[in-house]
């Protein structure tokens, strides 16, 4: 495990790294994680709930051959780091990762993301925007992808988030709630999806999953899902069939 690796000039451009063992740059998936907060909080060890010791010495037992990239990215505050700094750090870290693959032995040509909540966004947003055969697939748990109906329909958190993140409202930052919406620039692509998301998710409602659905499946694109009772995130109850959902996904 290689922890704090800089990718960028800014202090939060930083990934943690785990490879395995015995890996080689035919063999070696790439799983790249980028965590939620709403855009303005978050961590990379955020990700230690999913993918905590237990459900890592499975995730590692089911797949020997998977690498593990899990990055920060610049939060946004009112005065700095708004829209579109995340994106930015997003593409720096691939470009970082798609750049040291060899160095780190591991096939780039066989590359996951997978974001929850603000990182499922941003995962998204990388692969509509940067549309590559290297990415095979890209995950989404409790997405946003649509942020202008988002900040209609999203409740009075969804809304805090919103204008901090992208500088406005809908009327008055009309382009960036534009541009920062990966519904907006899907193309055809070979790359697949798995949508996760609660059905009684208030903050980001289960519209922004069906809406992004709707419009991948328009482009052809192959669309899994798994929509399960609950709110924002995978709820105890359904994190066994989530991560079962993933890890299918992956094969």
């Amino acid at each position: 495990i290689l922890e704090n690796i800089s990718y960028g000039p800014h202090e939060r451009n930083k990934m943690d790294i785990m490879l395995p063992s015995g890996r080689n740059t035919t063999k070696t998936k790439i799983l790249v994680l980028i965590h939620g907060g709403g855009w303005i909080g978050g961590d990379k060890s955020d990700f230690d709930v999913i993918l905590n010791r237990d459900n890592l010495e499975n995730l590692k037992k089911e797949f020997p051959e998977i690498a593990v990239f899990s990055f920060n990215y610049r939060l946004a505050t009112s005065e700095a780091n708004q829209y579109p700094s995340a994106e930015q750090d997003v593409k720096a870290a691939m470009d970082f990762i798609f750049k040291n693959a060899n160095t780190y032995q591991v096939n780039s040509n066989a590359t996951y993301i997978l974001g929850g909540s603000a990182g499922a966004h941003l995962a998204a947003l990388y692969t509509v925007k940067n549309p590559s055969p290297r990415i095979k697939g890209t995950i989404g748990i409790s997405g946003a992808y649509e942020l202008k109906s988002l900040y209609t329909d999203g409740n009075a958190e969804a809304k805090q988030v919103l204008v901090a993140f992208l500088g406005g409202t809908p009327q008055n930052k009309e382009q960036n709630y534009f541009q920062a919406s990966p519904l907006n620039f899907i193309n055809n692509t070979t790359t697949k999806y798995l949508l996760l998301h609660g059905q009684d998710d208030r903050l980001v409602p289960i519209s922004q999953a069906q809406k992004f659905e709707t419009a991948l499946k328009s482009k052809n694109i192959d669309v899994q899902k798994f929509y399960y009772s609950g709110g924002h995130g995978i709820p105890p109850e359904h994190v066994v069939q989530g991560l079962q959902t993933i890890r299918d996904f992956l094969k």
